[in-house]
């Protein structure tokens, strides 16, 4: 397949692969043939009793909806509880895993080994998809190693019991509504089986982790027989992932990212948003890590740059690529931990330059801490909620800049520190 690039990409990894983002909304919304009349429970009643009342309130809302009656009733009244499921929803992870931590574990030498075996076990397979959806192999066998560990953990979880867990109660209540009406589509269309529909607590099922609604628009019966298998047939699991990616905008022979350096002095203002060609990143002094030059069709694509490592870690430019791959989890640690090992199975060299690695990074209530901090010295982060997004590494940049520091939008503990001592 063609590379505009002279340089092989290598990138990073980030969040635990997780579930795709759904694109679709809930399942079909026809005509409602009566009105739906909703009654709050009586209060007193235990969680259990509400959960009863809220199965009701969903059974009536759905036959609403021209859904069969028996096969909502069949879906729902069996539903339990998944504690496990309302337990993560509701709490926040105490610490954020250094970015580096998950690029070494993306592309271990357990898994680049599996990833390459299993290229080789379904290669026909692959060549078939690869040729209709002109996505790299590479780049589906490291999905597929990511989310699944290539289909040996899929999960165990009855997926009708976690989703009616959101839509019962908790702050993802309409995603678990959706995906309970995507699933109701799927049993009516037969793609699926009610005993298949187990996976991750949060909802994914299959070997690349679809959520129903990305699994009842995007899924594929790659061998035809009748039923999208995306939980032991790889086939039909890599043609969903190929499918939903292009149909996300996949550009085929185009890089995801690539790592590149930068002169002293570099203003890291342009990071993160700013979208530039590669000529006009290039007139910047931005250049192939590699230190060889650009092709000349690659000095016309666009691309940002980021440097999640800040000014002391690897700094990489992200092409159309990485966002369309963003589509499947909305992750920029993720999609690099995607490259990263797509780049190990194809024998293309890692990432050059090191991390920080000796950097104490912050926790959830530090991140917090920050954002109020920054507000409170002028420098707003668009509000307070422990998730270090471009809204605050844009303050805490301008906080550096205003303390004569490198402007590069990194915080670690040395420096949050410094910033809450003022």
């Amino acid at each position: 397949m063609k590379t505009v690039l002279l340089v092989t990409s290598s990138f990073l990894l980030a969040a635990c692969a997780n579930t795709p983002v759904a694109e679709a909304e809930a399942g079909p919304q026809p005509q409602l043939r009566s009105a739906v009349v909703i009654a709050e429970p009586a209060a007193g009643l235990s969680q259990a009793e509400r959960f009863e009342f809220w199965k009701g309130q969903f059974i009536n809302a759905a036959i609403a909806k021209n859904y069969a009656p028996d096969l909502v009733r069949s879906v729902i009244l069996p539903a339990n509880i998944n504690p496990l499921a309302l337990e993560r929803d509701a709490n926040q992870p105490e610490f954020t895993k250094p970015v580096w931590s998950y690029v070494d574990s993306a592309a271990s030498d357990a898994r680049i080994s599996g990833g390459r075996n299993k290229m080789t076990e379904v290669d026909p397979v692959l060549d078939i998809i690869e040729a209709r959806y002109r996505v790299p192999r590479e780049v589906l066998t490291a999905i597929w190693g990511l989310e699944t560990s290539y289909g040996r953990i899929l999960g165990k979880h009855d997926i009708i019991d976690s989703l009616s867990t959101f839509a019962f109660e908790g702050r993802r209540q309409k995603f678990g509504e959706q995906q309970l009406y995507a699933l109701l589509d799927l049993l009516a269309s037969g793609d699926v089986r009610r005993e298949q529909l187990t996976g991750a607590w949060a909802g994914a099922m299959g070997m690349t982790q679809f959520i129903p609604t990305t699994f009842r628009d995007y899924a594929v019966d790659l061998d035809g027989n009748g039923n999208k298998d995306l939980w032991t047939q790889p086939g039909d699991a890599l043609a969903s992932a190929a499918n939903y990616i292009s149909r996300s905008g996949w550009r085929a022979g185009e890089p995801v990212m690539t790592e590149v350096k930068l002169p002293a002095g570099f203003d890291y203002s342009v990071t993160d948003s700013t979208k530039k060609t590669v000529n006009a990143w290039t007139a910047l002094g931005v250049q192939p890590v590699s230190g060889r030059r650009w092709s000349a069709e690659a000095g016309f694509l666009e691309a940002k740059l980021i440097a999640p490592g800040g000014a002391r870690g690897p700094k990489f430019l992200t092409f159309k690529n990485f966002d369309v791959l963003k589509r499947y989890n909305n992750s920029t640690s993720y999609v690099m931990g995607i490259s990263v090992l797509s780049d190990a199975l194809a024998r293309k060299p890692g990432i050059q330059q090191d991390w920080p690695r000796g950097d104490e990074l912050l926790s959830f209530e530090n991140k917090k801490a920050l954002q109020q901090k920054l507000t409170d010295l002028g420098f707003s982060t668009g509000g307070v909620d422990g998730r270090i997004g471009p809204n605050s590494r844009r303050a805490i940049r301008a906080w550096q800049a205003a303390n004569g520091l490198t402007a590069d939008g990194y915080m670690e503990q040395r420096l949050f520190k410094r910033l809450m001592s003022q």
